[in-house]
C-alpha cells in the first residue's frame, strides 16, 4: 500500500522536475518566450551630443532613461525637476504604433530640467539612426532629431568626457 502511494506522487513530481528545464529551454527567465527586441531599442546620443539615451523595452512598452552625460573634469552631475541625479532618469515611454510591426512607437518625452512631458513619436531609420519627434497636441507642432547610435563603454556614474557616434 505505501509503495503504490510513493509510486503514485514521487514519479510524476520526479518527471516534472527533470522535464521543466527542457520546456523552458530558448525561452526567457520567466518561462515566456522571448520577443524579438525591437529595432529602436539601443544606446542613442541625442542630436546636440550632450547625453546617451538607453532605449529598452519595459513590458510591452520602450523606455529610455539618461545613461550618460557629456559634462567637464569639474561639473557637477545635473539635477532634474525635483533635485535627483538626471543619471538613470527614464525620460521616454513608448508603446508600439498599430499595424506598424515595430518600426514606429509613440508616447511621452520628459524634459529632465524642467520636468515638462511631450509627445513623441520614435522610429528607426537607415544607417543606425533614430527619428524622435517630440510634439504639443498635433505632430505639426514639433520638431524631429535623428539620434546616432552609440556603442562605446559607459561608466555606472553616467560621466562622459564626449560622445562620437
Amino acid at each position: 500500500m505505501r509503495r503504490g502511494i510513493v509510486c503514485r506522487w514521487f514519479i510524476p513530481f520526479f518527471a516534472c522536475l527533470l522535464l521543466t528545464p527542457l520546456a523552458r529551454a530558448g525561452n526567457g527567465p520567466s518561462g515566456m518566450y522571448m520577443q524579438p527586441v525591437p529595432a529602436a531599442a539601443g544606446r542613442w546620443v541625442t542630436a546636440n551630443h550632450s547625453a546617451v539615451i538607453q532605449i529598452a523595452p519595459c513590458g510591452a512598452d520602450l523606455c529610455g532613461r539618461i545613461v550618460g552625460i557629456v559634462l567637464g573634469p569639474n561639473e557637477p552631475m545635473p539635477k532634474d525637476w525635483r533635485g535627483a541625479s538626471q543619471c538613470g532618469l527614464t525620460i521616454i515611454r513608448v508603446s508600439p504604433n498599430p499595424g506598424s510591426n515595430g518600426a514606429s512607437w509613440s508616447g511621452s518625452i520628459l524634459d529632465p530640467r524642467d520636468g515638462s512631458v511631450y509627445n513623441a513619436r520614435i522610429a528607426p531609420a537607415a544607417g543606425h539612426q533614430l527619428n524622435l519627434r517630440g510634439y504639443l497636441g498635433l505632430p505639426i507642432f514639433g520638431q524631429t532629431q535623428t539620434w546616432n547610435s552609440y556603442a562605446a563603454p559607459i561608466p555606472p556614474d553616467c560621466r562622459l568626457s564626449s560622445v562620437t557616434p
